[in-house]
């Protein structure tokens, strides 16, 4: 073995015990909060342990059931469950899955750094997103963002390994996974369409090459999805390619109480949405718990509150990319603890640095956010941003974006570095 292969592996033995560390000791901190279920996914895990199905166990006058549902996106209760067999989708094998999950997000990380050429600054932006306030207090929850982080990052390897511009097996490996990224959480469907129109339109190749890579990857996502898509065309009479939850997240972001809360609200303010979902509830029963139909009224409440109130919807929007992208966490008890206030202001402060660093990267990079391996990336966040603009948004929901960020942040540190002190390295 070289010396510089020994570098190698000191370098990812390091990084490893970094992630562990950082993840695992989050985790056993916080382990009470993996006995809470807030958005149903252990119910939706446990119903498939236990009975096979994708639906929630109801009881109405006869007897009780399970009744099928799309309301959640698929991939996330099947790892539960898969994982979770052993414990009734317990804590403890939550926890395992979710460690796993984060230490082979920060490792992916530093792999994707190499692809983009960042040399041993890699390293930095690994770290970065190892000690992420957002990924670690998401890790701890029985939610979405840790699996769709990993993903996010599993689908820019996939994109970029080990060059930017993808082969036609690339592109297949690409599509699989920002498909998987997508039955984790619908949004990457944009990230998906928008990584096959730059495909199609931004790769410098003839354009049967870019058409063929471009319908690879098409092709590869449809796969994945099709076994969702025909299950609920059978048990819904409607192939349903995301959820039944998109007109509930789009009315929560824009009806009459929230207008109107944001028109009054001073800065900090967090808006209550008991009262919407309590009507949100009454709709639901009054429909007969039909799904389909729910997220047809929920969609046709949200249009016309838009179409009432266009600078609401306007006012409202630049609130939601705020919330995505903010740096200081809102207060959400109004009995707020000295430690928590401190807790938050830390977060506060570290998005702070990293956000200018980021920015300062992002200033950098210039007219290279728009090619390969930079584009992917860039897609990723604006893909994002573009939905949570429409779509109800608060800042753990950027949890799939902050490797993009800690690797931007990464290149910004570095020239602040050689600049200082007069090192010099490679541009990715």
């Amino acid at each position: 073995m070289t010396v510089q292969e020994r570098s190698n592996s000191r370098l990812w033995l390091c990084l490893l015990a970094v992630a562990a560390v950082v993840r695992g000791g989050w985790l056993a901190a916080d382990y009470r909060s993996l006995r809470k279920d807030p958005d149903t996914y252990r119910q939706l895990a446990q119903q498939l342990v236990a009975e096979g199905t994708f639906g929630y166990r109801i009881s109405d006058d006869t007897a009780a059931r399970v009744q099928p549902t799309a309301y959640r996106p698929p991939l996330y209760p099947l790892v539960l469950a898969a994982c979770g067999w052993v414990d009734d989708v317990g804590p403890a094998s939550i926890a395992v899955l979710h460690a796993v999950a984060g230490v082979a997000t920060v490792l992916l990380v530093y792999r994707v750094s190499q692809s983009w050429q960042f040399g041993r600054w890699g390293f930095w932006a690994a770290v970065l997103a190892a000690c992420d306030p957002i990924l670690l207090n998401q890790s701890s929850r029985v939610m979405t963002e840790t699996l769709a982080a990993l993903l996010a990052v599993l689908g820019l390897w996939g994109l970029t390994r080990p060059a930017a511009v993808p082969t036609t097996s690339r592109a297949m490996v690409a599509g699989v996974l920002v498909a998987l990224a997508a039955l984790c959480r619908p949004t990457f469907l944009v990230w998906g369409a928008a990584i096959a129109l730059a495909l199609l339109l931004v790769l410098q190749s003839p354009f049967r090459r870019r058409l063929w890579l471009a319908g690879c990857f098409v092709f590869a996502g449809g796969v994945v999805t099709a076994p969702w898509v025909v299950r609920n065309a059978h048990v819904f009479d409607r192939p349903i390619v995301t959820t039944t939850h998109g007109g509930y997240t789009l009315w929560l972001g824009n009806n009459e109480e929230f207008y109107g809360f944001l028109r009054q609200a001073e800065w900090g303010e967090v808006w209550d949405s008991r009262h919407l979902d309590e009507h949100y509830l009454r709709a639901r029963r009054e429909l007969d718990y039909d799904e389909l139909r729910a997220d047809r009224w929920a969609y046709d409440q949200a249009v016309a509150s838009i179409r009432r109130d266009p600078a609401g919807f306007v006012r409202a929007s630049v609130f939601r990319i705020g919330s995505l992208w903010g740096v200081l966490p809102h207060q959400v008890e109004s009995s707020e603890s000295a430690a928590k206030r401190f807790a938050r202001y830390a977060v506060g402060v570290w998005y702070v640095v990293v956000s200018a660093l980021a920015l300062l990267g992002a200033g950098l990079l210039g007219r290279r956010w728009w090619h390969p391996p930079w584009l992917w990336g860039l897609l990723l966040c604006l893909s994002f941003t573009l939905m949570h603009a429409v779509y109800w948004s608060n800042l753990r929901m950027r949890a799939p974006l902050m490797p993009v960020v800690c690797l931007a942040a990464a290149f910004g540190a570095r020239w602040i570095v050689s600049r200082t002190f007069g090192s010099r390295s490679p541009s990715p």
